[in-house]
Parts: C-alpha cells; sequence; structure tokens
C-alpha cells in the first residue's frame, strides 16, 4: 500500500503533467529516492541526471520532442554557471518533494521562499494554518509582507504591523504564540522598519512608544522614536476597541517609569495638549485649580483650556471636575463683575431676569458636577470657596439689597403677578377658542426654567421663550398653587394653611379639577405621570374634549423636601420629564403650551448653623415654616417682614411674617439647605415658558469652513478652521475629525478631534488652528495632490461621513528629509 507522502507526491505530479511536459525534480541528498523509483505516472518517462546532461538534453528536445519527462537528480541544482540544463529547468517546471517544497507549492510560491520559510516549522506544521495563510497571499508577496500575513494568520488580525500590535497588546498571549512559531524576530524587525525602534524587549517597546508620544509635548529632543511611533498610539488611544489595553498599559507604564516625579517638573502649558498618562489630566486639573483658587485665571480663558482637553484620552474620567472648575470660574467672574444693587422693585426683577439668575446656574451646574466627581479629593478646597462665594458674595448681598424692595410687595401693584396668570394668559386663548395647555413644575425657579426653555428651543421643530412672573407671598405649595387657578377670591382659614378659591378648598388634585371647570366645562387637571400613561388615541379623545388643561408636576419639592442634598439632581430629571410631557402633548394635536410653577426656592449645599437661625416669636401661628409664619395677631419682629392679607391679595385676618434676606427660622425637624416662602429673588421669581410646534425643521449644524491652503512643503502643517456663525439653540454645536488623505482615502497625517461650539460674537475668535504632522512616507506622494478632510462625529455611531474637503499641492523641499520634527 502506498503511503500518504507518496499518494500526495503522484497526486502532484499527476496534476503538473496535465499542463507541463517536462518536470524537474531536484532532491538534496536522494531523501525521496526510492518514491521516485517506485512512482509510475501514465505516458510519463523517467530519466535520472548523472553526468549525462548532453544526452538527456538530446533526448528531450531532438529524439523525442513530443514526450513528458520526469527528470530526477539524487542532489540539489547545481549553481547557474555550472548548470548545462539551466536553459530547460527555467522554461519548465521545478518540483520539489520536500515538506517545504511542498508547502511551498501549495501555497504558489517559487523556490526563492523556501530558505525563509524553512525557518517556520512549527507554524507550517498545522493545514489549517497553512490553508489560512493561503487565502492571504497575493501574486506580489516579499518575504517581508509573508511575515507579516503567517503572524496575522497566527493570532487573528489584520496582516500590518499596527493591527498585530494592538493584537500583542490586547492580551499578551498573543506575544507568547508568535515566539512559539519563531515569528517575534520577524515582529521586532517590522517594528524597526516602522518606527525605528532597535530593541527586542516587549515591555521596552511599550515604554519607548509611550515616552516618544509624551515627549513629542514635553520636549521632542527626547524622542526616540520616529513621528510613525507617536500617530500609532494616537491611534490606539482613538481606538473604540483597543482603548481598553491601552488604558490598562498607560497605568502600567506611568507605574513603572514613575511618570508623576517626571510631570512634578513639567511645563503645565506644555502638559495641556499630553494625555498620554492619566496623571497628565491630574496634573493639568490642579494647575487649574492652583489659578483658579488664586484668582488668576478668567472663565473665558478656564473654558479654552478644558476645550483643549475635551477630546484627550482621560478627559472622561474627569469630565464632571473639569465642569465643576469651568462652573465655578464663570461664579467667581460674576460675582466679582457684577453690581447687585437696583432702584426699585420692577428693577430688581427685571435685572435679576435679565442677569443675575445666571449665579444660581452657575452654583446649580457646580453643586451638580461636584457631586459626581470622580475624585472628590481634588475639589475639597473649591467647595469651601464656592459655598463662601454664592453664600456671601452673591446670595445674602443680593437679598439684603433686595429686602427694601420686597418690603414694599403688593400682589396689586407687581406687574406680571402669578395671581393674574389665568384671566391674563389662559383667558386670552380661550376667548379665540384655542386650547390651552399649562404644566405646572412645583419650585421649578427661574433659573432652572431658563435652561428648560433653552433645552425646548433646541429641539427640531420647537420654538420656547421664557418670561418671568412674580408668585405669591409666602412662596409655598398651596397658594402657588391655587394662585395660578381661575379665582375671584383667595383665602386661608384660621386653623390650617389650606388656601380657598371663592370658598372653595383648592388643595388635592380633585379639587382643582372642580375649580377649574367651575370656570370652564371642558377644562381637566392631571398629574404629569398619568398624562405620560395615555396611548395615542386614548390621549388624543382625552384632549380632544378639553379646552383647558392643568398638568402637576412636582419632582423638585418632593425631592428637596424627602432629600434635599439631591435638589439639582431633581431639577436635571425635571427637564427630562417636562420635555417629555412637551412631546405628549404635540403628539395628542396639542400646540399652545405653558410650563410654570408655584415657586422657587433657595439651596446652598452648607447647611445653616444654628447660630444663623432667624429668632421669631410665632404664638398664634397657624403656620410655621422656615421662611414664613401665617397667623392672627402675629407681632412685628426685627429678623422678619410682617404683611397683611390684603397686600398679599389674601381675604381674611391673616398675618403674614416673611423671614428677612436668607435668613431662616428655627422651626423643629426637616432640613434647611432646601426652603421656599419667602421673599427673595430666587423663591419669588418664576418661569413662564411659552412653547409653540412648528411644522418644519428649524434645527442646523453649525457651518464651518476650511480657510484655504497654499502648497504644502514641510512635514508639519498649521491648518485653520473657521466657525462662519455663532452656536445658538436653533444652531448646533458639531464635532469635526480632521486630517490629511490622499486621493484616494489614505490617511496621510494625524487627526484633530474638535468641537466647534462658540457663542464668540467677533468673527476672530470663531477660528480653530490645529498643527498636523504628516505620516513616515509622506514623501512618496509629493508633487502629488492630497486632501485636508473633515469628518462629522456622530452620536452613538463609528460612522464619520465626510463634511468638507480641501485639495491641497504637496510639495515638499529638498530638506524636509532633514525636518528636526519628523
Amino acid at each position: 500500500m502506498e503511503d500518504s507522502q507518496m499518494i500526495d507526491i503522484k497526486q502532484r505530479l499527476t496534476s503538473i503533467f496535465e499542463k507541463q511536459r517536462l518536470v524537474f525534480w531536484y532532491d538534496d541528498n536522494a531523501e525521496l529516492k526510492e518514491q521516485f523509483d517506485n512512482i509510475s505516472l501514465d505516458s510519463v518517462e523517467k530519466l535520472v541526471i548523472d553526468n549525462n546532461e548532453f544526452s538527456i538534453k538530446r533526448q528531450l528536445l531532438k529524439l523525442q520532442p513530443d514526450d513528458k519527462f520526469l527528470i530526477y537528480s539524487p542532489t540539489h541544482a547545481p549553481k547557474n554557471e555550472a548548470n548545462w540544463l539551466l536553459d530547460l529547468n527555467i522554461a519548465n517546471y521545478m518540483f520539489s518533494a520536500d515538506k517545504t517544497s511542498l508547502i511551498l507549492q501549495n501555497l504558489g510560491l517559487d523556490v526563492t521562499f523556501k530558505e525563509f520559510v524553512g525557518r517556520f516549522d512549527k507554524f507550517l506544521n498545522a493545514p489549517t494554518r497553512v490553508e489560512a495563510l493561503k487565502t492571504t497571499l497575493s501574486e506580489r508577496e516579499t518575504q517581508d509582507s509573508l511575515g507579516l500575513k503567517m503572524m496575522a494568520v497566527s493570532i487573528g488580525c489584520d496582516d500590518n504591523i499596527a493591527s498585530i500590535m494592538l493584537r500583542v497588546f490586547e492580551n499578551e498571549k498573543h506575544f507568547e504564540t508568535l515566539s512559539k512559531f519563531a515569528l517575534d524576530g520577524l515582529f521586532f524587525k517590522a517594528v524597526k522598519s516602522k518606527f525605528a525602534y532597535e530593541g527586542e524587549s516587549l515591555k521596552d517597546l511599550l515604554h519607548k512608544l509611550l515616552q516618544n508620544h509624551f515627549y513629542f509635548y514635553l520636549d521632542k529632543s527626547k524622542c526616540t522614536l520616529n513621528s510613525d511611533a507617536r500617530l500609532f498610539v494616537k491611534s490606539w488611544m482613538d481606538s473604540s476597541r483597543h482603548k481598553e489595553s491601552f488604558e490598562r498599559i498607560s497605568k502600567t507604564v506611568e507605574n513603572e517609569l514613575n511618570i508623576k516625579n517626571i510631570i512634578a517638573d513639567a511645563d503645565a502649558s506644555k502638559l495641556m495638549m499630553c494625555d498620554t498618562y492619566e496623571k497628565c489630566d491630574q496634573a493639568v486639573i490642579s494647575h487649574l485649580l492652583t489659578k483658579l483658587n488664586s484668582d488668576n485665571i478668567s472663565s473665558k480663558e478656564m473654558s479654552k483650556s478644558i476645550a483643549i482637553r475635551e477630546h484627550t484620552f482621560w478627559y472622561e474620567n474627569y469630565q464632571n471636575i473639569y465642569q465643576a472648575i469651568l462652573s465655578a470660574s464663570e461664579l467667581f467672574d460674576f460675582v466679582k463683575e457684577t453690581r447687585l444693587s437696583m432702584s426699585s422693585f420692577n428693577d430688581g426683577i427685571k435685572e435679576y431676569t435679565l442677569h443675575w439668575h445666571k449665579a444660581d446656574r452657575y452654583y446649580r451646574e457646580y453643586s451638580l458636577a461636584s457631586s459626581k466627581a470622580e475624585h472628590l479629593e481634588l475639589l475639597k478646597a473649591l467647595n469651601v470657596k464656592i459655598e463662601d462665594v454664592y453664600l456671601n458674595g452673591y446670595l445674602r448681598e443680593l437679598n439684603d439689597n433686595w429686602q427694601s424692595f420686597a418690603d414694599t410687595y403688593t400682589a396689586q401693584t407687581t406687574t406680571s403677578h402669578q395671581q393674574h396668570f389665568y384671566s391674563n394668559v389662559v383667558e386670552a386663548h380661550l376667548k379665540k377658542n384655542q386650547k390651552v395647555f399649562v404644566i405646572i413644575s412645583d419650585a421649578m425657579r427661574y433659573e432652572c426654567g431658563v435652561e428648560l426653555s433653552s433645552k425646548i428651543e433646541s429641539m427640531d421643530k420647537y420654538s420656547s421663550s421664557c418670561e418671568s412672573m412674580v408668585s405669591s407671598l409666602p412662596s409655598y405649595t398651596q397658594l402657588g398653587m391655587a394662585s395660578l387657578l381661575p379665582h375671584k377670591e383667595l383665602s386661608i382659614g384660621d386653623k390650617n394653611d389650606i388656601v380657598f378659591i371663592d370658598g372653595k378648598s383648592s388643595s388635592g388634585m380633585a379639587n382643582r379639577d372642580k375649580i377649574l371647570k367651575s370656570y370652564e366645562e371642558n377644562a381637566s387637571a392631571i398629574g404629569y405621570e398619568e398624562f405620560l400613561k395615555f396611548s395615542k388615541n386614548n390621549g388624543r379623545e382625552f384632549v380632544k374634549n378639553s379646552s383647558v388643561i392643568y398638568i402637576y408636576h412636582d419632582e423638585i419639592d418632593k425631592m428637596g423636601e424627602k432629600n434635599e442634598i439631591k435638589t439639582f439632581d431633581a431639577v436635571v430629571s425635571t427637564f427630562d420629564s417636562l420635555i417629555k410631557v412637551v412631546k405628549q402633548i404635540s403628539n395628542f394635536n396639542g400646540s399652545t403650551i405653558y410650563i410654570t410653577s408655584d415657586h422657587g426656592f433657595l439651596y446652598t449645599n452648607r447647611a445653616t448653623e444654628e447660630s444663623e437661625f432667624c429668632k421669631a416669636e410665632a404664638e398664634g401661628a397657624i403656620k410655621l415654616n422656615r421662611r414664613f409664619i401665617i397667623g392672627q395677631g402675629l407681632s412685628k419682629q426685627t429678623c422678619v417682614a410682617k404683611y397683611d392679607g390684603k397686600s398679599l391679595g389674601i381675604e381674611g385676618e391673616n398675618d403674614f411674617l416673611i423671614a428677612k434676606s436668607i435668613n431662616k427660622i428655627r422651626v423643629q425637624g426637616g432640613g434647611n439647605r432646601f426652603v421656599h416662602g419667602g421673599a427673595t429673588l430666587q423663591e419669588l421669581v418664576i418661569p413662564l415658558i411659552s412653547v409653540k410646534k412648528a411644522r418644519s425643521t428649524d434645527v442646523k449644524d453649525v457651518n464651518v469652513e476650511i480657510i484655504p491652503l497654499r502648497n504644502i512643503s514641510t512635514n508639519t502643517v498649521n491648518v485653520a478652521l473657521y466657525q462662519s456663525e455663532i452656536v445658538d439653540e436653533k444652531t448646533q454645536p458639531i464635532t469635526l475629525k480632521i486630517s490629511f488623505e490622499s486621493v484616494d482615502g489614505v490617511t496621510l497625517s494625524d487627526e484633530f478631534k474638535h468641537t466647534f461650539d462658540s457663542t464668540e460674537q467677533y468673527d476672530t475668535n470663531r477660528e480653530s488652528r490645529f498643527r498636523l504632522t504628516f505620516k513616515q512616507d509622506i514623501n512618496k506622494y509629493n508633487n502629488q495632490t492630497i486632501k485636508l478632510v473633515t469628518k462629522k462625529v456622530l452620536d452613538g455611531s463609528s460612522e464619520t461621513p465626510i463634511y468638507k474637503e480641501l485639495e491641497v499641492k504637496l510639495a515638499l523641499s529638498f530638506f524636509n528629509d532633514f525636518d528636526d520634527d519628523f
């Protein structure tokens, strides 16, 4: 019986002779002489070379020119100059039957690869690997390209050194696989060729790659690898698939090389662009905090610095700290630059509506970001300063100045008062037979309403504007909710703080619904959660039968009373909930929508100290609150202002004591961070948001133009992009990736990612510059047209469609080869 080797040789020779007449078999050391002697092929004559080359040649060409021959030699082929059969060898088929040769022939590679392939027996032992390799080969293979493909097949990746390196860095077992197959030498040879790395240690390679990237920003003279090495690290960091391995390895190298000590002595300005190690972000944050705490940086400068970090590798780990620092900077600048003075009650309302409310938003944004910050210890000192600046530099001073005007408060003379909402706003629509939706969010103060309005305005096909109203006093839920309902008379009983409308209790949803219907037969009151549960058909049926719909929402007030330190989190969830309600109304064909509130609130993260409480006598009180007292026969006292019911638009014999400025009355139990009921601007001024739904799209991306370039003559190029308009609610920011490419789409440089979101009015302040570095092999594109390409980054997608392109001539000078940066 023939063995498998004999069968394979016979099958292969049979296949070869279907296309060939002459086949030469040089068998070094006659290893397969027995197989040659035993083989028998139909219509094929066998000859043996034994110093008889001339006679063989005569027989093949003269005597039997049409017959098939297998010509065997028990030695290797002689050198060309001594080979009498060289011309026939070249013109016909050279057969080898040793293992390596069989593999070469199976792969379709010629004999010049024999010595190279013979070094990798372990790789070639597995038929599955050989077959996998075979599918990747082309007609123009070199030893280098073949080596890359063997490595790629071994560890399962693309056949370029960058992909192989990323696979190895993903898990070191892949490098062990390369070593097992004796491919590690090829790995380091390819790395040297691509990145100019001279060593043969995986650990050292990682050190050199990261340090090369690191020192590019700190001190280019210490870069030991070429520019392609830095671009490789950048692409590694930008890869969603491989960023996890970079994070792990970067942290390891950071500890191994004691990067903390190097960064301690580094120039902070040079670290601003560097993101090789996590310590870079910590150093930048420390630098920004130092400047902020010493009042040595403006909010505009802070914004620019943080914008630089926004698309760096470690930003996500610290984004809450960056946001906290920015909000703190904005608050500090606001307090330094703002005069908190007013000339009248209405002037105070106007200034708060136009300007002063921003400080409350900055404080809220700081509080939210700092509460979620990943490294709280970094913000300890800033937390103390924020509380002092907000409380003493703004909140107390503003409301101390306001108090003399708050003392003049009356519901009758105050413009745009909450108690006139139904008669002035709702009835105006009813007279035109227009359906009206009113969303009332408990304790949504004015600055929150401004942000909500901006969010709605930024939604496609929606328009929104925010004005202010003044809430009833005391600014608490029962009175505020009653004030927004239709009424002829408001009153408070003499036993509790329930508010009556025309003698009927306004407490609870059922009573509010009855009161609405008593003024407008087809009016309805409903909770927001119940409203959101409506199916499309049921909701349209409900809306169809109603002319006025009041929708009540209470996340902020509920959280403030239940878990006050989460008040600002409730503001965020309120935005989400109310936007859902607005969209639901639109789904039910509603088009006239108002969003308002019953009252605002005061909030500070620092709890009030016992010594700061106002001491007020409450004999005869029916309602005692941290900010007000309701009762009869109440006496006027130093820390509270006294009002009678008539001036507040409330019938009855009750007196009202309101704590002055931001003072709080000592009461049993409850928290004291979140309070309302008083006459501060934060409690009194509430939003009145008007929402409309349009039919056509009205939101677009901001436009960005590429500023034209002249011919490029160096390896590093400064490019500029210009944001031609400001960003606002209807003109949205756009994030672009910026790089050079060949005309057929090959990336030629590093890549920058930048968000264009400027609100600067001056054109020159909306220009952004980037310094791009070409890859190592850029010279092969010299004297060709290349493209500066911008691609749009899409949220939630890895696709980056081309935004705009600019063609430019690459005309590198002779001295380009000596560019130090390269």
